[in-house]
């Protein structure tokens, strides 16, 4: 009793989920998910639905020949051996669906068909091979608890069918073998499903990571932006401070309300100034590499271009001379050069024309480069979210895409009067 009571404690657990699986493999109304090894292109699907219904069609032909007697070549074969035929075509697209039509054309043959002249295993070899493929595409395609469902039925109706089958079968010897038979294909299934649960998990792991690294880059990039923007504003707003301060010397003598309004004035742009310096700080906090040269702009794009011809890019400038206020020179500055960048990093080797000039009331840069001479290094995307962030922080745009000779080409439009107000 102890023994048995072991051994009940023990089961007792790892059958639980029998029930539920054997109702999920029997009930479930419709197969989950799309087939693994279904191809993504309409014609290669249907060639494979082809070739599937091709090779049933070639076992039952070579079953229906094989056979000693009229057993497998009667009409009556033909009726009971049409749902394990329409079973294994179906398992092409539904797979649950075609193991239950399988189960079918099963039973029918086994109890449907006269017993052959001599004892014969439970299941015939043309009978193995249009039901393991389809085990093979169960295990595959469902989940885990389908897949035990079908082992456990698939297993039951192999003992039913020894065991109660019109003709002889040694069970001792050919039983073994049946489980064998079932087994294998199940566990072969559920080791490919397994893997490509992986290999799906994996890439959208790899889509998430992809995303995060983007937004973290925008978000680097705007800090960026805000720390070039700070130089910008923080210089002007000196300025206005100085001459506020200046101007009781420069232009005495002031009158006392004209003094006291333009004290005012300077004390309220050396506030701003401080509140500015003190967010700069935040932005700055956990960059302890920013820049702290003075920011480029239009005059440094000469120098810029210099650089990219020394490391051996074929570079065709159109440059005008532009008086652009220092943000927007700082931004027209920024977007020919990670423009450059990109360049040179998807397609190493190809020539670049760079063009800036004043077109109507913005400033146009456009960046197009050829197809590379080798293949280029891919990207996390961030330079065109850089690019875009700089065009619409002055009220512009940005559009870039695939040329039609396989090259690149960046556009950039920035507002004159946004940045000059």
């Amino acid at each position: 009793m102890t023994v048995l009571h072991t051994a009940a404690r023990w089961s007792l657990p790892l059958l639980r989920p029998v029930p539920g699986a054997v109702a999920a493999a029997l009930w479930t109304a419709v197969d989950t998910g799309r087939p693994p090894w279904r191809p993504r292109k309409r014609r290669w699907d249907r060639l494979l639905l082809l070739v599937v219904a091709l090779a049933g069609y070639v076992t039952w032909l070579t079953a229906s020949g094989a056979g000693a007697s009229s057993r497998l070549s009667s009409g009556l074969f033909l009726l009971t051996a049409a749902p394990l035929l329409a079973g294994f075509v179906l398992a092409v697209r539904r797979p649950l669906d075609g193991w239950r039509l399988s189960l079918l054309g099963l039973v029918l043959v086994g109890y449907a068909l006269p017993p052959p002249p001599a004892p014969a295993p439970v299941l015939e070899g043309w009978q193995w091979t249009l039901w393991c493929p389809v085990l093979l595409a169960v295990a595959w395609a469902c989940a885990r608890r389908v897949a035990l469902g079908v082992a456990v039925v698939s297993l039951a109706l192999v003992v039913v069918l020894g065991a109660t089958t019109p003709w002889p079968v040694d069970l001792r010897l050919t039983l073994p073998v049946a489980f064998l038979g079932v087994l294998a294909p199940l566990v072969v299934g559920a080791s490919l499903g397994a893997r490509w649960d992986a290999r799906r998990a994996l890439e959208a792991e790899q889509a998430r990571t992809a995303e995060a690294q983007a937004a973290r880059g925008a978000l680097a990039e705007r800090a960026r932006i805000a720390r070039e923007m700070h130089d910008v504003v923080a210089h002007h707003l000196s300025l206005i401070a100085v001459r506020c301060e200046t101007a009781p010397y420069r232009l005495a003598p002031l009158d006392v309300r004209a003094g006291a309004e333009l004290a005012e004035v300077a004390g309220t742009a050396r506030t701003a100034l401080t509140e500015l310096q003190r967010l700069l700080g935040v932005l700055r906090a956990e960059d302890q590499d920013a820049e702290r040269s003075p920011q480029p702009g239009t005059a440094d794009l000469g120098a810029l271009f210099a650089g990219v011809r020394a490391a051996g890019t074929d570079l065709r400038v159109e440059v005008a001379d532009l008086d652009l206020p220092a943000g927007l020179g700082l931004s027209v500055f920024r977007i020919a050069q990670q423009a450059l960048s990109n360049a040179a990093q998807h397609a190493p080797g190809a020539p670049v024309r760079v063009t800036v000039r004043q077109d109507g009331g913005a400033v146009r840069i456009e960046v197009v480069n050829g197809p590379g001479a080798v293949p280029g290094t891919p990207g996390a995307g961030n330079g065109l979210t850089g690019m875009r962030e700089r065009a619409e922080l002055h009220g512009g745009r940005l559009d870039a895409g695939p040329t039609a000779d396989g090259g690149f080409r960046v556009l950039a439009e920035l507002p004159l009067e946004v940045a000059r107000r």
